[in-house]
């Protein structure tokens, strides 16, 4: 039974280090051009914060316990809150109420427009690496590394 299990996380160590990082993947990841920028005004950014659910969470448990041969043991009871808890995720889509905007860009040799939320300050012309058509994940920038451009 161990080897079956030390072959199984073997299998699975090789078949992790294997998959290619996000940013290096070349079936999602393109070289493109921005097109456009649109930047969201106060207005637009205070009515996407008033749209957006709560950040509020409270939790409350109660746990009672008995000792041994019958005697009381206690009663513990907790809680817990997370209000206004911001959360830095790399898995959430950028959002208006938190400062980004939408960038249009044009793959190199193509004629398709994509949209991209970022909080990266780019302008028309900028060459930029862009993660497009992936199932699971949402449109991103990427940074170029050396000797990467558009030409």
């Amino acid at each position: 039974m161990k080897r079956f299990f030390a072959a199984a996380l073997l299998v699975l160590l090789a078949a992790c280090q294997s998959t290619p990082r996000l940013e290096d993947d070349t079936r999602y990841v393109r070289l493109a051009r921005v097109v456009d920028e649109h930047e969201f005004t106060e207005l637009e950014r205070k009515q996407a914060e008033a749209s957006r659910p709560s950040d509020t969470h409270v939790g409350v448990g109660l746990s009672v316990g008995t000792g041994s041969g019958g005697s009381f043991g206690g009663v513990m009871l907790g809680m817990g809150s997370s209000i206004g808890d911001r959360r830095d995720s790399r898995n959430e889509p950028p959002q208006v109420a938190n400062g980004a905007n939408r960038f249009t860009v044009q793959p190199l040799n193509s004629d398709e427009r994509i949209e991209v939320m970022s909080y990266g300050k780019y302008k028309a012309g900028d060459c930029v690496k862009v993660l497009v058509g992936h199932p699971t994940e949402f449109p991103r920038f990427f940074e170029l590394k050396p000797g990467e451009h558009c030409e």
